[in-house]
């Protein structure tokens, strides 16, 4: 677990950066540079959504073939390898733009609700830096060096897009469409590092006489291309929806919402992107016995440090809508929901990372396209309906029911759900304080209301939110250290925090 703590806390610290560049973005820094019209904050949330979708789509499913097959394969075919992956991607991305010229109308009219914006179509050159970077970072994952590719992922774009927005704010950047372009010039020249990575990695292996399973791994690809595709899409697919259905304007109102509720899942992506190589390699040698110690020592860690975060985006939630300015208010509703999706993927700790290393590969692919056909007729009922809310709703009922395919998937090729004792005294522990949580806010909206006074200057007001989250989070911060040190819930986490304390007192 040694390579997997210290590149997870790495990942993790570029997680949380990202967060952080990611909340000044959409709590100061976008009602700030478009003051008056979300709908442009929609836009660029919908472009990367957009070509994201895109990207996974003609990527044909390569980058996670490189990392299951790799470790079978001689490194000095692993170039020859990406750049037929590459030049495949580019053959299909070519493709999809082509019949995207003749049905353009068509196209913008759908997924662009009352827009005829030109900036569709940015998506094909956003979609061709996704595919470089994901094609390359495949590379540096097989070798286990997850740490830059993260980085520039989490903390990078979102760092870039902070600088594009103080540039817009204070007018040096004087249209949409330049943002757009000085946007998608930073995120080639993150796909170039990337790629200058790979170059640098020393082949220790010359034998090029060496066969490698093309026909095995072009298949393994296609069925990954429509997993990773699917994937990408129920991830993107409530975006576009609320976009379809209700405007870029509820785009920006459901983007808050969405970019405060991820920030409970971070610790399940940063361990996961440095437990993915040595989970295939478990996978790839049969060792579940391994497997399943590492898998339930990831989810206990996981689960205590995204509840804790789950809590304290509970308790800051309305303090931080209610500093919006009034036209990007309105996701308040959803982000419960978004928070409560991203806990409920936690919960089923690395058990994606397994399926999608093992035989049991397609169940993946089953299970996104069943969510995506229930967002498409569960959204299409409640998003209209009941506005952001639906949609997030309408996302946490797929995630349950996504999960629980999961488990069930996992049970079947290794016989256990990872689900011991300690996760369901976890649970009851996370149980436990979201009724306090709600109790406690309950309690100071009825102060409140016999107080009107505190209603009167919004400034106040304001002031008084904060004050009541920050009370609310050191409370739970004393019932997380009770779940850790008293109920024991995470031995790895526990004894962390102990060796910081400790170098902190020498």
């Amino acid at each position: 677990m040694g390579i997997v703590k210290r590149q997870s806390m790495w990942n993790l610290i570029s997680g949380y950066l990202g967060v952080f560049f990611g909340a000044i973005n959409g709590l100061f820094l976008f009602p700030w540079a478009f003051p008056n019209s979300p709908e442009e904050m929609g836009l660029v949330r919908w472009v990367i959504s957009a070509s994201l979708i895109l990207g996974a789509f003609s990527h044909l499913g390569w980058p996670q073939a490189v990392v299951t097959f790799f470790p079978r394969i001689n490194s000095a075919l692993h170039s020859k390898i990406l750049n037929q992956g590459l030049l495949a991607s580019g053959i299909c991305l070519f493709i999809f733009l082509l019949i995207s010229m003749f049905t353009r109308d068509s196209l913008i009219s759908f997924f662009l609700k009352g827009s005829s914006n030109s900036s569709f179509w940015f998506v094909f050159p956003f979609a061709a830096t996704y595919i470089i970077f994901e094609l390359y970072s495949s590379q540096l994952i097989h070798n286990q060096k997850v740490i830059l590719s993260y980085w520039l992922k989490d903390t990078g774009r979102k760092l870039l897009l902070t600088l594009l927005l103080i540039g817009f704010g204070l007018g040096i950047i004087s249209n949409l469409n330049t943002f757009l372009y000085l946007l998608l010039l930073g995120y080639a020249f993150y796909a170039l590092i990337v790629f200058i990575a790979v170059k640098n990695i020393k082949i220790t292996v010359k034998d090029f006489s060496t066969t490698w399973p093309q026909n095995e791994m072009i298949r393994y690809s296609l069925v990954m291309v429509l997993t990773a595709g699917a994937q990408m899409s129920f991830g993107q697919l409530d975006i576009l929806m609320v976009g379809s259905f209700l405007g870029l304007a509820a785009v920006a109102q459901y983007s808050i919402a969405f970019s405060f509720g991820i920030v409970v899942a971070m610790p399940m992506k940063a361990m996961n992107a440095s437990l993915r190589p040595i989970i295939s390699k478990y996978v790839a040698d049969e060792n579940w016995s391994e497997l399943r110690t590492l898998g339930m020592r990831s989810l206990s860690n996981q689960w205590v440090v995204s509840s804790f975060l789950f809590f304290i985006v509970l308790s800051v939630s309305p303090w931080i809508f209610e500093i919006l300015p009034e036209v990007y208010q309105g996701g308040q509703s959803a982000l419960i929901w978004v928070a409560a999706a991203q806990l409920v993927n936690v919960s089923t700790g690395p058990s994606g990372l397994v399926l999608v290393a093992s035989k049991k590969f397609r169940w993946e692919l089953y299970a996104n396209l069943t969510l995506i056909l229930f967002a498409l007729i569960v959204g299409s009922i409640y998003i209209p309906s009941l506005g952001v809310e639906g949609a997030a709703k309408t996302f946490f009922s797929a995630v349950v029911i996504y999960n629980l395919v999961k488990l069930i998937a996992l049970y079947k090729l290794t016989g256990d759900l990872w689900l011991g004792t300690k996760f369901l005294k976890a649970l009851v522990w996370l149980v436990l304080g979201v009724i306090a949580h709600f109790l406690f806010w309950n309690l100071i909206f009825l102060l409140k209301s016999k107080h009107m006074v505190l209603i009167l200057e919004p400034s106040f007001q304001q002031l008084f939110y904060l004050i009541v989250s920050f009370v609310e989070i050191l409370i739970f911060f004393v019932w997380t250290l009770l779940g850790l040190y008293i109920l024991n819930l995470a031995s790895d986490l526990r004894s962390s925090l102990n060796q910081i304390l400790n170098n902190n007192k020498k």
